[in-house]
C-alpha cells in the first residue's frame, strides 16, 4: 500500500500535475479558508514527503510515523481544491489515519485482531456502498452512464464490437452492482476467497483498461488483500510465521473509537437519501459516500453580476478565470458554482462594489436533455440557509429521475 502511495506522489511530479493542477490556477475551490497553495518549493516538498513516507511505510520503518507524515502532507494537498476531489482519495486518507491510530506492532509485527477487522470494514464499506448506490433506474434500467462511456470505446481492437452491443451496458451495469455488493463477503469466506480475489483483479484491470480512473483499480486490488489471512505476507519471508493468536484487549477509548468509525462508515455514506432531490443531480451527499462511476454530467454556466446600488448588470464567464479542468468540474456541481459566485462577489467587494451574483446554469445527467440546474433569480451570495429556503437548485424534471 505504501509503495502504491509513493508511486502516486511521484507520478504527480513526473507528469507535471503539481504545476498544472495547483500552481497554474489563479484561484482554487479550497475546502477551508486557510488551505492555500504554498510556494512551489514547499508544494513539491509535500509531494516528496508523501513519496518518502510511502516508501518507509512499505518497508515497515517507523510505520506510525511514516503514516502520520503521509497523512499530514496528503491531507493538506487534498484540502487545496474541491474540484480535484476523487472518491479513492477519501479511502487513502482513511487508511492512512487508521495506520496512525493502530497500536505499535507487537512481536513479529503483529497487530490485535480488532485492527484487522477495522481495516476490513473500511475497505468493505467502499464496495458495499458503491453497490448500494448503483441500485437506481439509471444504472439498472438504462445502463447509464456505462452506455455513454462504452460508446466512446467501440474502436478498441477485438472487444469494440462487443462494447457496441445494446446489451453490453446493461450486462456490465448489473454485473458491476452484483460484484460490489458481494465481493467483500466472498473475500471474507475462505472457500470463496481465491475466486473472489480473481474477480477483484479481473474487474479492476478491466475498468482500468476501459476508463481513465487513475490509481483506484490498483488501490482496491492492494486493499482487498486485507481480507486474506493475517499470515499471508510472511510466506514471502524466510522467517517462520509469528504467533498471531494473542488478542490484545480493547481499552474503553479504543472500543469507543472502533465502533464510532464502524458506525460512521455504515451510516454516513447513506445521508444522500435524506436530501429532498436526487443525489446524482444535486450532488448533496454525493461526496464521501463511495458513489463510484455513477454519473456523466455535462453543463454550462455563466454569471450575471448586478451592482446593488445602481442596478448595473454585466456577465462574467468563468472559463476566463479558471483552468479547463476547474471549469469542467464547476459547471455541473451546484456547491462549486455557489463557491465561485461568492468568490466573484468578494473580488468586486475589494474594488468597493457591493454586488449580487446569479447563475445561468444548465446541465444534463446521464444522457438526458439539458435543463436548468439552478434558479436564475436566486442571488448565490445569500447565506446557505437562505439559499436552501429559496430552493436554489432546480429539481430534476419529472420522469427524468
Amino acid at each position: 500500500m505504501g509503495l502504491l502511495w509513493a508511486l502516486a506522489a511521484a507520478r504527480f511530479v513526473a507528469y507535471g500535475w503539481v504545476e498544472a493542477l495547483y500552481l497554474e490556477p489563479a484561484w482554487h475551490f479550497a475546502w477551508v479558508p486557510w488551505a492555500v497553495v504554498p510556494p512551489a518549493p514547499a508544494l513539491y516538498g509535500l509531494f516528496g514527503v508523501m513519496a518518502v513516507a510511502g516508501l518507509t511505510l512499505a518497508a515497515g520503518v517507523r510505520p506510525r510515523l511514516s503514516a502520520a507524515a503521509f497523512l499530514l502532507a496528503f491531507g493538506y494537498v487534498e484540502l487545496l481544491d474541491k474540484a480535484l476531489y476523487l472518491n479513492h482519495y477519501v479511502l487513502v486518507t482513511l487508511l492512512a489515519a487508521t495506520f496512525v491510530a493502530l497500536p505499535a506492532p507487537g512481536p513479529g509485527f503483529t497487530q490485535p485482531r480488532w485492527a484487522l477487522w477495522l481495516l476490513r470494514v473500511e475497505v468493505g464499506a467502499v464496495y458495499v456502498w458503491a453497490g448500494v448506490a448503483k441500485l437506481n433506474p439509471d444504472w439498472l434500467l438504462r445502463g447509464e452512464p456505462l452506455r455513454t462511456w462504452l460508446a466512446a470505446r467501440v474502436d478498441l481492437p477485438g472487444v469494440g464490437p462487443l462494447l457496441a452491443a445494446p446489451e453490453a451496458a446493461l450486462a456490465m451495469s448489473w454485473a458491476g452492482a452484483a460484484y460490489d455488493l458481494s465481493v467483500p463477503f466472498a473475500l471474507s469466506w475462505a472457500r470463496t476467497r481465491p475466486w473472489a480475489y480473481a474477480c477483484v483483479i479481473a474487474f479492476h484491470v478491466t475498468t482500468w483498461l476501459l476508463f481513465p480512473i487513475g490509481i483506484f483499480p490498483w488501490l482496491m486490488i492492494a486493499a482487498s488483500t486485507i481480507f486474506f489471512p493475517p499470515q499471508w505476507p510472511r510466506r514471502f519471508r524466510e522467517a517462520p510465521p509469528a504467533d498471531l493468536s494473542e488478542r490484545l484487549p480493547l481499552t474503553m477509548p479504543a472500543t469507543s473509537a472502533f465502533w464510532a468509525v464502524v458506525l460512521l462508515l455504515a451510516l454516513a455514506p447513506g445521508r444522500g437519501a435524506l436530501t429532498p432531490m436526487a443525489t446524482n443531480w444535486s450532488e448533496e451527499g454525493f461526496r464521501f459516500a463511495w458513489r463510484v462511476m455513477l454519473i456523466e454530467k455535462t453543463g454550462q454556466v455563466d454569471f450575471r453580476v448586478v451592482e446593488r446600488d445602481t442596478g448595473r448588470t454585466w456577465m462574467e464567464h468563468p472559463a476566463d478565470g479558471l483552468t479547463a479542468l476547474q471549469h469542467k468540474q464547476m459547471r455541473t456541481q451546484p456547491d462549486l458554482i455557489r463557491q465561485y459566485a461568492r468568490h466573484l462577489a468578494a473580488q468586486y467587494a475589494v474594488r468597493g462594489l457591493d454586488v449580487a451574483v446569479y447563475a445561468d446554469a444548465w446541465a444534463s445527467l446521464n444522457g438526458r436533455p439539458s435543463q436548468r440546474l439552478l434558479r436564475p433569480d436566486v442571488d448565490l451570495t445569500l447565506p446557505d440557509g437562505a439559499l436552501e429556503a429559496a430552493g436554489w437548485i432546480v429539481p430534476l424534471e419529472e420522469g427524468q429521475g
